[in-house]
């Protein structure tokens, strides 16, 4: 059976995500996996020659940005519920958002082919989660990140 993408469960607020919400028609609408090893998520996104830098078929450093930090929170949030022993829903119990975000880009990655994140949570100190997620082009690894997820709970209305 195949496993559902984290954000293919959500219909509330959090599924218009520019980056990750699945009801955005606008935006990326990455999708986030448990890896084989179920210590490390996964993301396999083809960019769209609109996603370009400067230079003509290379993604855009913002666009690295963006879905490193989308899919690192994803990936908090999915470490937190199983931790927690809770089910993913549509409405998600538990929310993180991003406290910082840190990218180190080492090589051009290109918008031809599927880029590749692996994130894996290296560190837990209360509410905070420090997730530590690579992007990777045709095998080389393009860019590291490291991001701050903070706990978040919305005040009720």
């Amino acid at each position: 059976m195949a496993q559902q993408a984290y954000q293919d469960v959500f219909s509330g607020s959090i599924s218009h995500c520019w980056g990750c919400g699945c009801n955005n028609p606008h935006g990326l609408q990455i999708k986030s996996y448990w890896a084989e090893n179920g210590e490390e998520t996964m993301c396999v996104w083809q960019p769209r020659e609109y996603h370009t830098a400067a230079w003509p078929n290379i993604l855009s450093g913002g666009i690295i940005a963006s879905i490193m930090d989308c899919h690192s929170l994803c990936t908090a949030m999915m470490f937190a519920h199983r931790a927690e022993g809770l089910e993913w829903s549509d409405d998600p119990s538990i929310i993180y958002i991003t406290g910082s975000l840190q990218v180190t880009y080492l090589k051009p990655a290109s918008v031809d082919v599927p880029v590749t994140l692996q994130a894996r949570v290296k560190e837990e100190r209360g509410k905070k989660m420090i997730v530590h997620c690579s992007l990777f082009s045709q095998g080389e690894e393009c860019a590291r990140a490291e991001v701050t997820a903070i706990r978040y709970t919305p005040a009720k209305e």
